[in-house]
């Protein structure tokens, strides 16, 4: 098995990220590594698909950067030889991200995506119009979002609203529905 260190290793890590041939018009479609430093080429990855400025890409990198990120932290994505595959697709102006993992690694427990357990699905839920997840736990989960980049970013009624009006933590800004993460 090759982790990416040692011989062979610059061969595999050569390979990561590959763009996969689209099934469906109109869907682009990548496969990343295990390597947290790919996060950020996710970003731009997913910036250069929207063809929009940074300030209108911005809800779009952000849902797509925390996804990819969950997918490393909690899933075998994270470990040598893991896979993160991603799909975006565009219709009436709304963007469709869904990032697929590797499925729970060996002994671990079988969990799935929920809002509390830290920020990042919370940044999702505020920034998406929608978002849930498909899949068995346990197994390969697919995230998906669907975020509107002409929709202003939410900013918190009460304190702990972030710099320059990105989203906070403090609370669900005002006309903000609730999201649902439903499988």
């Amino acid at each position: 098995m090759n982790s990416g260190h040692g011989r062979g290793g610059d061969r595999w890590r050569a390979e990561l990220p590959r763009r996969i041939a689209p099934r469906v018009p109109g869907v682009r479609t990548v496969s990343w590594g295990p390597l947290p430093e790919q996060v950020a080429s996710a970003r731009a990855w997913c910036r250069n698909g929207t063809r929009l400025g940074h300030d209108r890409a911005y809800p779009l990198m952000a849902v797509l950067s925390e996804l990819h990120t969950n997918a490393l932290r909690h899933s075998a994505s994270g470990r040598p030889c893991g896979r993160v595959r991603m799909e975006m697709s565009e219709s009436r102006g709304v963007f469709r991200v869904a990032v697929t993992d590797d499925g729970a690694p060996a002994g671990a427990p079988h969990s799935v995506p929920e809002v509390g357990g830290g920020f990042g699905l919370l940044l999702v839920e505020r920034l998406a119009a929608d978002w849930g997840w498909t899949g068995e736990p346990g197994h390969p989960l697919t995230v998906w979002a669907l975020v509107d980049p002409r929709v202003p970013l939410p900013v918190d009624e009460v304190e702990g609203a972030g710099p320059q009006g990105t989203p906070g933590v403090g609370g669900r800004a005002a006309g903000v529905p609730a999201r649902r993460g439903v499988g």
